[in-house]
């Protein structure tokens, strides 16, 4: 069990053991909610991953080594900021994708952009959510604002890849 899941562990008993010490049936509400998640999220979780494994095995390990690899620099942050603005999908799609990438010869830099970019500049979002709450001002300022941010993540991880070492 990774450390990740035992936290996780021990917070659902925390939690569980919370909810049943308030006596009024929290607790088997909380499972039954719970439960209802598991139905509808793991059939996603399970395609996505099964997605994430093939994207691995059929991205052309030479074409990413080139475009988003160690060597890469701006044009690679640069491609991955512009891969990062149309993925789609939530973590359970984007997480697998980086191991992906990573796996075939992307860098650090690249694939810190490309989280970054998805997660400040993703279109879907952008145009499910924002658009239609917050107007065409709000997104175009806010869109401005991370458009700059995106590839300066990807040079500040850059920076730290060659002042810490990190692989």
């Amino acid at each position: 069990m990774t450390g990740s899941n035992l936290v996780l562990l021990v917070l659902a008993v925390v939690l569980f053991v919370i909810a049943w010490r308030k006596r009024d049936g929290s607790h088997v509400k909380g499972m039954r909610l719970a439960f209802e998640h598991i139905v509808v999220n793991l059939p996603r979780v399970f395609f996505a991953l099964l997605a994430a494994g093939f994207i691995g095995e059929l991205l052309p390990k030479d074409l990413i080594a080139s475009w988003l690899g160690h060597g890469s620099g701006l044009k690679g942050i640069m491609i991955a900021t512009a891969v990062g603005l149309v993925m789609p999908g939530g973590p359970i799609i984007a997480f697998p994708v980086v191991v992906a990438l990573a796996k075939s010869g992307a860098g650090f830099p690249a694939l810190v952009t490309f989280l970054t970019s998805w997660s400040l500049l993703g279109l879907q979002r952008v145009f499910a959510y924002e658009l239609t709450m917050m107007g065409p001002r709000f997104v175009m300022n806010r869109m401005a604002a991370a458009s700059i941010l995106t590839p300066l993540s990807g040079l500040a991880a850059w920076f730290c890849q060659w002042l810490f070492g990190v692989p």
